[in-house]
């Protein structure tokens, strides 16, 4: 899949997926350092962003069901949504008589070599948002990748805002010449889109935030030492947390720490030494894997570095993904096979015991919406 073959390198060098709190109504516990009392927060799935499932999110949770971005084949992705009370999936279309076969159905985001004739492309790798009544998703038209606003039926689709250049990059590899594309990281929190497009073996790396529907652009944080990379991008409450580090020579180890953008301050300040695998937030909590891809899961409370041993999971780490998220206060850990992103297994852990083991999806992110 040509399309989005970096964006999987990555992944799997440094398994993407992150979460937060999925409560609608009930306010974080208060953590015992007054360091992390602006962490607590109550989450509003109109306005706060829903990273549970990966660092490239690609459903969209509502109080009424859920929307998926599938990749179909070399044309398109597609996105349908799922209705919670009838368990009834169908593509976002309104076109009647469609096959949804095809790159003209409404559900169908077209890829780089598509035919439409106003000449867009989707770059999103997966990537949809629902954010206030409205679903997001990045295109690429000319030389520049544009967030793009879509009804909630997929019946309306407009070039919201333009983000920035659409990153391809050629260089000579054993003589031949070689063309690379590489995808923006975004996210949409509390009326602010944050992204990053940087390329792998890149000379820098920046984290982006602007004001929906605005042009101002704002820079949170920027790495021109090594080859940067800004990964891993985590919204919570008025924070937005991030990994920040350089990929070694050869592209196959990564060094780097969480940082944490405070959006009441504007200030920006480590949050946690060699964090760089999967990670969440809950409760003024860190919750990480340890650098090692091992499946030793560790936590430490968020601007503290003293570690605390959890549990160890067992998991083939060459063809599995592990992503946590929030349930009912416990931590839930998902194992998912990299062929296909089913589920393999899930833990839940309350008060830092395993309490539960099952081999299904029995814990999705937002089922208290």
């Amino acid at each position: 899949m040509k399309k989005f073959f970096l964006v999987l390198l990555l992944s799997t060098l440094l398994i993407s997926g992150c979460s937060t709190n999925n409560s609608s109504s009930k306010k974080s516990e208060s953590a015992s350092s007054t360091k992390n009392e602006n962490i607590n927060y109550t989450f509003n799935y109109e306005t706060d962003a829903q990273p549970d499932i990966g660092q490239t999110p690609d459903e969209a949770y509502t109080k009424n069901g859920v929307y998926h971005v599938k990749y179909v084949n070399d044309d398109y992705y597609q996105i349908t949504f799922t209705d919670k009370k009838s368990k009834k999936t169908v593509p976002l279309c309104t076109k009647p008589n469609c096959s949804h076969k095809t790159i003209e159905c409404d559900a169908n985001l077209p890829l780089d070599d598509s035919e439409l004739s106003n000449g867009e492309s989707y770059v999103g790798n997966g990537y949809i948002q629902y954010y206030k009544g409205s679903l997001y998703a990045p295109f690429k038209y000319g030389d520049y990748v544009y967030l793009e606003k879509m009804s909630a039926d997929g019946s309306t689709r407009s070039r919201y805002m333009k983000l920035c250049r659409f990153l391809q990059v050629k260089s000579i590899q054993d003589g031949a010449e070689n063309n690379s594309t590489y995808y923006p990281t975004i996210t949409i929190h509390r009326g602010y889109v944050y992204f990053t497009n940087d390329e792998i073996h890149g000379t820098s790396a920046t984290l982006y935030r602007m004001k929906l529907g605005e042009d101002k652009l704002e820079v949170i944080k920027s790495m021109k030492k090594g080859h940067p990379q800004i990964i891993r991008i985590h919204p919570y409450g008025d924070n937005i947390f991030f990994i920040a580090g350089a990929m070694s020579e050869d592209g196959l180890n990564y060094d780097g720490h969480l940082y944490r953008y405070d959006i009441s301050t504007g200030k920006t300040v480590l949050t946690g030494k060699s964090v760089i695998r999967n990670y969440t937030v809950i409760n003024g909590y860190i919750y990480y894997e340890d650098k090692k891809d091992n499946g030793k899961i560790y936590r430490m409370k968020v601007d503290e570095d003293k570690a605390e041993f959890i549990a160890s999971l067992s998991y083939d780490a060459e063809n599995q993904d592990i992503f946590f998220h929030e349930y009912n206060g416990d931590l839930i850990v998902t194992f998912k096979d990299q062929s296909n992103w089913n589920v393999a297994k899930q833990y839940r852990i309350h008060d830092n015991k395993i309490v539960e083991t099952v081999n299904n999806n029995k814990y999705s992110p937002y089922t208290e919406l």
